[in-house]
């Protein structure tokens, strides 16, 4: 149950934020977008890793189930989004961070 609740709060968590950052109807489009085949996944690696540690700063670890997000951060990087947005955004997205073993802030696991 712990780890169906971690993985719940870490899907919501992001779409939340999707809709924060790009509005209720842009936000699901942004999340799931794929690029075409023979573009690189992000333009911006640094960014990529930014928004990663900026989101688990206010939400906590996404943990090994997490990383299943790695193309919508890169989406977000790719829309221009920068430290400061993500940041707000995260923090409205996440009021309260589970504490579970699942949640691996016990553990220091992190993306």
């Amino acid at each position: 149950m712990e780890a169906m609740s971690h993985r719940m709060y870490i899907d919501d968590s992001m779409k939340l934020v999707g809709k924060l950052l790009f509005g209720m109807e842009k936000g699901p489009e942004v999340l799931s977008s794929v690029r075409p085949a023979g573009q690189p996944v992000v333009d911006d690696w640094d960014c990529l890793k930014t928004l990663v540690r900026t989101f688990e700063t206010y939400c906590g670890s996404l943990s090994q189930y997490g990383m299943k997000h790695m193309r919508s951060f890169a989406n977000f990087c790719n829309a221009g989004i920068q430290k400061e947005q993500m940041a707000e955004a995260s923090a409205q997205a996440c009021v309260s961070v589970p504490s579970s073993p699942w949640s691996s802030l016990q553990r220091g696991f992190s993306a």
